[in-house]
């Protein structure tokens, strides 16, 4: 079985181990050491990656409980990977200890919301761009900010993080989240005066580490609440742009970096004041228009200004001065919309014949036909007139 390194010291970067087996499938060989600083995915949380050798580590899992290395089934590694082989392992830090910040900051947090109000984390995740938590009660955003506070408390408190493994005897007697059953001696890891869990993943090894813990949302979810977080200098990058997002909006509104907010409502108030102004607008010019089309046997408009459900109204306002039908066009550069209508024939027919001359689609009932078609204004006048 492999000696877990990363169990005893999360901050080992660089080791030294023996290959013990080797596999290949498809195109990932599989390679097995007796010892490894590698954290395998498991408990919502992905891999660690680096190099082993002179090949890279893009994931590492348990198989059949023993943990593999995927490495490229190239054949310069299967030239190189030996069993018995002694080869050097190095963890990419950054993603380790970014990942450390979030799983640290994770414990904390459902520590405390365990604590204050006797709900489980029955569901967690270590994304890439965000960690889930998922809790089996219902949080306000009054305890969420709570909770965010006495979080970062924790962190600014600098604390000791303290990884053990106890025997049986002791672990019945430490109250301890995430009983489930686990194969082997059980490992915990306590924030001391704050939380003890059962956990598996590499850990910081105190919480200033942590840097700082942000929530970024949280919502309703299965009967519970999912909060999102984010944690140390994921943490900082996304608040630096928010922060970058909120002053370009402040510049464009000329407004306060802390009243952006105000400042976007006044818009709005006054966009749909406008939105209001123009559709009454639209119904003057619609009018107008209405009022230069003459009677005709088949009435045919192209006009670009038909947009959205004008182009529906305007063929319908049109209908009784028709003798067969109404179709009306939106659109340019021969990419068409239209609407056609009649009170006296069934318009589908018109518009499947111009549909299959036009390489058009539509469809309708109750006398309105609407759909889109590809030709030149001219040519298409012609055709309907000459049904």
């Amino acid at each position: 079985m492999t000696d877990k390194l990363f169990d005893r010291d999360s901050y080992i970067k660089e080791f030294t181990c023996k290959v013990s087996h080797l596999y290949s499938k498809d195109d990932i060989l599989y390679i097995e050491t007796d010892r490894t600083a590698f954290f395998p995915e498991g408990g919502g949380q992905t891999s660690d990656i680096g190099t082993l050798g002179t090949a890279n580590v893009e994931n590492v899992q348990i198989i059949d409980g023993r943990i593999y290395h995927f490495v490229e089934n190239s054949e310069e590694n299967v030239k190189f990977f030996t069993v018995g082989k002694e080869i050097t392992g190095k963890i990419d830090w950054k993603k380790r200890f970014s990942d450390m910040q979030q799983h640290s900051g994770e414990h904390i947090f459902s520590g405390i919301v365990h604590s204050l109000y006797g709900y489980d984390n029955v569901g967690f995740h270590l994304g890439t761009e965000v960690v889930t938590l998922d809790f089996n009660g219902i949080l306000t955003k009054e305890d969420v900010c709570k909770v965010e506070l006495l979080v970062n408390k924790v962190i600014w408190d600098n604390i000791d993080v303290k990884v053990f493994f106890p025997s049986d005897d002791e672990l019945v007697l430490i109250p301890y989240r995430s009983k489930k059953e686990i194969d082997g001696q059980i490992r915990l890891v306590e924030f001391p005066g704050v939380d003890i869990c059962a956990c598996c993943a590499p850990h910081m090894k105190k919480t200033g580490e942590i840097g700082v813990v942000e929530v970024v949302a949280f919502e309703k979810y299965k009967g519970g609440t999912r909060v999102s977080i984010l944690c140390g200098e994921r943490a900082l990058q996304d608040i630096r742009h928010k922060l970058d997002e909120n002053h370009a909006v402040s510049v464009l509104m000329s407004a306060k970096e802390k009243e952006t907010a105000q400042a976007v409502e006044r818009i709005k108030k006054e966009k749909e004041s406008l939105d209001y102004e123009i559709v009454g607008l639209k119904r003057e010019i619609l009018n107008l228009k209405l009022a230069s089309v003459k009677s005709d046997k088949r009435i045919v408009i192209f006009d670009s200004s038909l947009e959205g459900k004008m182009l529906q109204d305007f063929a319908l306002a049109l209908m009784e001065r028709s003798e067969e039908f109404v179709c009306c066009f939106c659109g340019e550069n021969g990419q068409y919309r239209y609407c056609m209508v009649s009170d006296k024939f069934d318009p589908l027919h018109y518009a499947k014949a111009m549909n299959e001359k036009f390489n058009g689609r539509g469809g309708g009932r109750n006398g309105i036909v609407q759909g889109s078609l590809c030709g030149e204004e001219e040519e298409i006048r012609r055709f309907l007139t000459s049904l």
